[in-house]
């Protein structure tokens, strides 16, 4: 009995948990923040993983230039040496050494230079990542806010043939209209409640796409954003060379083959003069020999001119290499500027077909929903039949899906033509 009465208990305090759970996931999506396009970029600017990462590289890149830049040419060692005989210490010599060697063909100065085109590159690969991360952050935004819309037009879809079922029911009691009316009100219910059934996954996908977006932040779109956002109207076109010409993509490439020009002359200089010159003082001497150590044996002085004559063709192969990654390098800035301009042209066409789109759909939604008053007027007046009224009602949810989703690819494609101008909100 003992075991019975445990073993209650715990499935008790298992449905409990997870009762707790259920509640505790349903108030953490009800209390997701809802923002406005602007609040929901600043707080995916903040969050966003891959953001955070190019940024990190950007640290990268400006230690790796404050590493260029420190001294290599002077260096400073402190050395202390122990002489044995016979087994046994007989003499300590301790002293500093300063050292300075110079690359004629100014090795030094390529890396600073390197390594300082390398942190611009870092700057401008940010760029281009806040500018896919606000392409990709406007598709998710708008498209949920586009799908919060239509999800709430499904809701009053329902809500109307529900009460277009009762009605039928109602008639049908009356004996005015034969019961295949009162079929198809429920046929057109169900099928409204298929429709909002499936908006509601579309809509989810999008608030966890917006989620991911945001480093897994609880936001989601204003609920009236839809209403208030107006279509953005533009009817000047872009100047195309002159984007192209300072995009941070073509801009980025630029870097690349000038870096690749500076690389070849890196691998040109292995094979140039080195002078180094060192001076080396003893600090203290102690043991069997500091007796006889004169003062000039406490000081001195080199200096080395070193020509190379072979290294193996290392220095040859090197310099292949790097022009050949110079070459790539020029290939890819031709390539970058036709895929900028492709990109502009596209977003520009897509814009204006959607502004067009958007004017059309607007239209037939005004006429369609005339159309939708004046069937039901004709239906309660009983001078229509009831598959008029379901045929307009089919009609106006149609027109409605088609303006909600014209306006949301208006305000998408403005966002990537903002994208292909380089520009940021």
């Amino acid at each position: 009995m003992r075991s019975r009465k445990t073993g209650q208990r715990v499935k008790k305090l298992l449905l409990f948990l997870l009762v707790a759970i259920f509640f505790s996931s349903m108030s953490g999506r009800c209390t997701a923040e809802e923002v406005s396009w602007e609040e929901a970029w600043r707080i995916i600017t903040d969050k966003s993983p891959s953001l955070k990462a190019t940024l990190y590289a950007v640290e990268v890149a400006k230690a790796s230039l404050k590493l260029a830049g420190a001294g290599k040419r002077i260096s400073a060692d402190l050395a202390v040496t122990e002489a044995m005989l016979e087994g046994a210490s007989d003499s300590f010599v301790g002293g500093i050494t300063l050292s300075y060697s110079l690359n004629l063909a100014g090795k030094e100065e390529l890396e600073i230079a390197s390594a300082r085109i390398a942190y611009e590159e870092a700057l401008l690969a940010y760029r281009i990542s806040q500018l896919q991360l606000f392409r990709n952050a406007s598709f998710a935004y708008w498209n949920a806010v586009a799908a919060n819309a239509a999800l709430r037009a499904a809701e009053e879809e329902i809500k109307k043939r529900e009460a277009f079922l009762k009605d039928a029911k109602l008639r049908y009691e009356q004996g005015v209209v034969p019961q295949l009316d009162v079929l198809r009100a429920e046929s057109a219910l169900a099928e409204a409640k298929a429709s909002y059934a499936s908006k509601r996954a579309i809509r989810e996908n999008y608030y966890a796409m917006l989620k991911g977006l945001a480093g897994w932040t609880d936001i989601e779109p204003l609920k009236e954003a839809f209403e208030k956002v107006e279509v953005p109207i533009r009817e000047q076109a872009p100047n195309y060379s002159g984007v192209v010409e300072r995009h941070p993509s073509v801009a980025l490439q630029s870097l690349k083959v000038a870096r690749n020009e500076i690389l070849v002359k890196l691998a040109k200089s292995g094979m140039a003069p080195k002078v180094s010159i060192s001076g080396t003082r003893n600090l203290f001497k102690e043991g069997s020999s500091s007796a006889s150590s004169s003062v000039e044996d406490r000081w001195s002085a080199q200096a080395t001119l070193s020509i190379p004559l072979s290294d193996g063709g290392k220095t040859k192969w090197s310099v292949s290499q790097a022009k050949a990654q110079l070459n790539i390098a020029r290939a890819e800035l031709g390539k970058e500027k036709a895929a900028v301009m492709e990109e502009l042209f596209s977003a520009w066409e897509d814009y204006r077909s959607a502004l067009e789109d958007f004017a059309s759909s607007k239209k037939r939604l005004e006429l369609v929903a005339r159309e939708r008053e004046i069937s039901v007027l004709r239906y309660n007046e009983g001078l229509s039949s009831q598959l008029d009224v379901l045929d307009a009602q089919s009609r106006y949810a149609d027109s409605l899906a088609n303006y909600i989703n014209a306006k949301k690819k208006v305000l998408v494609s403005y966002s990537r033509l903002d994208a292909a101008e380089g520009r940021l909100p």
